[in-house]
């Protein structure tokens, strides 16, 4: 027996903790806020598809409805300081 089985909890690792929507709440909210404080995109490129792809990952254990509300209003956000910079 390897010792790192001494340490292995009993968990099947097909189980999942809930998510916590708080964290989520949170951290959709801040990326929500810099984008409605901008007057332009305020991260590169790269970071903007991120938060764009991830976004409505994010928002989906959220309840539909909220979800649904974070979604647009983001989306709006990134549109609004997409056409901005052109």
């Amino acid at each position: 027996m390897s010792q790192l089985n001494l340490f292995q909890g009993e968990r099947s690792p097909s189980e999942r903790r809930p998510p916590d929507l708080d964290f989520i709440r949170k951290h959709l909210g801040k990326a929500l806020r810099t984008a409605q404080a901008a007057q332009r995109m305020p991260w590169p490129p790269s970071v903007a598809q991120g938060w764009e792809d991830r976004f409505p990952k994010l928002a989906a254990d959220l309840p539909t409805e909220e979800a649904a509300t974070l979604i647009a209003a983001f989306r709006c956000e990134l549109d609004r300081l997409r056409a901005a910079a052109t």
